[in-house]
């Protein structure tokens, strides 16, 4: 099939590649691969890591450089993190056509300053945005909306302890959020899922009082304690059991005495003593 074949059978693609060439329009394709490409540069001809992006089999790779990431003397690194982005959707304005290759060049980095310039004049705090999470660490997510990227810190994210985010939020996934902090000047934005999720705190007091016995499940273990869900967005914060007749895992079912609770600021604080194990989490042995 010859590339005047492929650009008649998928004529519903090409002229949108086209469209984006001449008037600089966005599109929003799905990040299919990471490869390197012999690209022209203003040093000559090099072979670069490229994001390859796809849609009804036409493809179009986006070089390192335009990429919209942060370029570091290693490939290895590079490399890495461009993978990052595979199976994500991404923003891009095509810059070039490769007619002997049958593919487009296309420039992520000029469509997120396009986006972000129409974004930062309307952007406020209180504003709630759909974003999508590009970057999960251990204490955050660096989400993207409008072009913009902004922070999402761990505890924005649920009321409850999370031990681990990706249980929550996978590169990919898009919600909306809260912007809860904004530095225009400095481009910083902090952001919240939790300020749009009701608090489960007011009223804790009465349903889970001193010396009472509840079920819940064991959502994190950590060096201080163990963390148990009682209700969603509510956890008590447990002793490590002195006993080594049984171990305590995440995901188990558990029966606790409560030894406190503390409410402060329309939140609180539940503090108590696993008991017994009512139920072990099979998927964890």
């Amino acid at each position: 099939m010859t590339i005047e074949t492929k650009r008649e059978f998928f004529q519903d693609v090409w002229p949108e590649v086209y469209s984006s060439r001449q008037n600089r329009n966005v599109l929003k394709w799905s990040v299919v691969g990471v490869n390197n490409y012999k690209i022209n540069t203003k040093d000559g001809e090099k072979e670069v890591p490229c994001l390859i992006v796809s849609k009804d089999q036409v493809m179009g790779i986006i070089p390192l450089e335009e990429a919209g990431v942060k370029v570091d003397e290693k490939t290895v690194v590079n490399r890495a993190r461009l993978i990052k982005y595979v199976g994500q959707e991404t923003p891009f304005i095509v810059i070039g056509i490769d007619s002997k290759n049958d593919r487009f060049i296309a420039s992520r980095k000029a469509a997120l300053q396009r986006m972000a310039a129409q974004t930062w004049p309307t952007l406020k705090v209180g504003a709630i945005v759909t974003a999508t999470a590009r970057r999960v660490y251990e204490n955050s997510v660096v989400v993207e909306f409008g072009g913009v990227e902004a922070y999402l810190p761990i505890y924005e994210i649920s009321y409850g302890w999370v031990e681990e985010i990706l249980d929550l939020i996978q590169p990919g996934d898009v919600f909306d959020v809260k912007v809860k902090e904004l530095d225009a000047e400095n481009e910083r934005v902090v952001v919240s899922v939790k300020d749009l999720i009701p608090n489960p705190w007011p009223g804790a007091e009465k349903r889970y009082q001193r010396r009472g016995v509840y079920s819940g499940a064991v959502t994190g273990v950590t060096r201080y304690g163990i963390f148990v869900s009682l209700e969603p967005g509510v956890n008590a914060l447990c002793r490590h059991l002195r006993t080594d007749r049984f171990k305590v895992e995440k995901g188990d079912s558990v029966a606790i005495v409560i030894t406190g609770v503390k409410m402060e600021k329309g939140e609180g604080q539940i503090s108590g003593n696993v008991i017994r194990i009512i139920r072990k989490n099979r998927a964890a042995s």
